[in-house]
């Protein structure tokens, strides 16, 4: 969160991905860092134990929302 925050900040286009476990964390610190609206992606948790074909199949359902985001559309 915070880099991409701070990213964005500065003008650099980013993508945040966080596993639904941290839904309450990761919107307590964009509020902190005075970026309530940050767009954040989740996926469902957890991810540690994903064989390398599941990571893969993974990021290929994100793309589209990673896309969004780097573009200015919703996640």
């Amino acid at each position: 969160m915070h880099d991409g925050i701070h990213a964005e900040k500065a003008g650099v286009p980013s993508a945040t991905i966080c596993t639904d476990r941290f839904v309450p964390t990761a919107t307590a610190m964009a509020r902190m860092w005075g970026a309530a609206d940050y767009p954040t992606i989740f996926t469902q948790h957890p991810v540690e134990n994903l064989t390398r074909q599941q990571v893969r199949q993974r990021a290929e359902e994100l793309a589209s929302q990673v896309a969004r985001v780097l573009t200015g559309g919703l996640p």
